[in-house]
C-alpha cells in the first residue's frame, strides 16, 4: 500500500473525504479485493462490524475478540462503528451482473443481530451499487451489503479503505493501521 499512496489519496479523493465527512480523518483499514472471472464466490447479507487493532488487551466495551494468521480483530462499542466511513475505488466496471455490492438503506445505525439481518434479508428491497471504473462508492460499514457470484466471468477488483475520527488507543497501540497523523488537512 505504501507505493501507492500518492495514486489512491490524489486531490480529488481528498477532497471527497474533506468535504464529504470532515477533517481529522485517518485510515484504519485498507482492503484490496479481487474476484477474478474464474474464481468465483458470494458475500452473504452483514454488516463491517470488527476492526483490526495492533494486540488484544481487555478494555471495557470492546467484545468478540479474534486472531486469525496473526491479524487480531475486535467489536468495539457502537460509537466507534458510528465514526467509521468506506470508500471503495472501482478497477473495473460493476454491476449485478459481476458481483456489485447490494445494500439495505438506512440500516447502518446499529449492530444487528443474525435474526435481525434475517429478518431485513428477506423483509427489505435491496440496491444495487453499479459503479464505473475509476469511481468511489462511499458507505457506512454498518450498512447491511453482500455481493452476488460473477454471471458473467468479468473481473471485479476494488480497493477497500476504511477512515474514522477516533483514535481507539485505550490501553494498547489502537488500530492496526492506523497512522498517527490524519490524511486530509491539505
Amino acid at each position: 500500500m505504501p507505493n501507492l499512496k500518492q495514486h489512491i489519496f490524489n486531490e480529488n479523493l481528498c477532497k471527497i473525504i474533506r468535504e464529504g465527512f470532515g477533517e481529522g480523518y485517518f485510515l484504519t483499514k485498507a482492503i484490496y479485493f479481487d474476484k477474478p472471472p474464474k474464481s468465483n464466490w458470494y458475500v452473504t447479507w452483514q454488516q463491517d462490524v470488527p476492526i483490526n487493532v495492533v494486540e488484544k488487551k481487555e478494555v471495557n466495551g470492546f467484545s468478540g475478540w479474534t486472531n486469525k494468521a496473526g491479524l487480531v480483530s475486535v467489536r468495539p462499542p457502537l460509537e466507534y462503528l458510528q465514526s467509521v466511513f468506506t470508500v471503495r475505488i472501482h478497477l473495473e466496471n460493476t454491476d449485478e451482473k459481476n458481483g456489485a455490492l447490494k445494500v439495505i438503506p438506512k440500516t447502518h445505525f446499529n449492530i444487528l443481530s443474525d435474526a435481525e439481518i434475517a429478518e431485513l434479508r428477506d423483509s427489505s428491497e435491496s440496491k444495487c451499487c453499479k459503479v464505473q471504473k475509476g469511481g468511489v462508492h462511499l458507505m457506512k460499514p454498518l450498512t447491511l451489503h453482500a455481493s452476488s457470484k460473477t454471471l458473467n466471468e468479468k473481473h471485479r477488483r476494488v480497493i477497500h479503505l476504511e477512515f474514522n475520527n477516533r483514535s481507539c488507543r485505550q490501553g494498547w497501540d489502537g488500530w492496526s493501521e492506523e497512522r498517527c497523523e490524519p490524511l486530509f488537512m491539505k
